[in-house]
C-alpha cells in the first residue's frame, strides 16, 4: 500500500515508483473513475488498443486473441459486467 498526501492547493504527487510501473510520463493526463466508493487513476490515451496490448502482451496466445476486434469483443463484455455489477450495487 501507498500513501499519498494532498496539498493545500487539493493536490496529488504520485510517486516516480508508481509513474514508473504504471508508464504514466510528465504532462499526460489521467482518468479518475469512482468505483465501489474508490478513486481510480488511470492514464489516458490516443489509442486505447496501444495499452491494452501492452498490458495482454504474451497472454492473447493463452486467451485466443488473434485480432484487435477479438480484444474490442473482450472489453465490450468486460464493459457490459461492469455496468451490470454498478447497476446492482447504487
Amino acid at each position: 500500500m501507498l500513501n499519498v498526501r494532498v496539498n493545500e492547493s487539493g493536490q496529488i504527487n504520485i510517486p516516480s515508483t508508481v509513474t514508473e510501473v504504471m508508464g504514466i510520463r510528465k504532462g499526460e493526463e489521467l482518468v479518475v473513475l469512482k468505483r465501489n466508493g474508490y478513486f481510480i487513476l488511470t492514464p489516458t490515451s490516443t489509442d486505447p488498443l496501444d495499452k491494452i496490448r501492452k498490458v495482454c502482451e504474451g497472454l492473447a496466445e493463452k486467451v485466443g486473441w488473434e485480432t484487435d476486434e477479438d480484444i474490442v469483443d473482450f472489453m465490450r463484455e468486460l464493459r457490459k459486467e461492469r455496468y451490470l455489477q454498478n447497476a446492482d450495487n447504487d
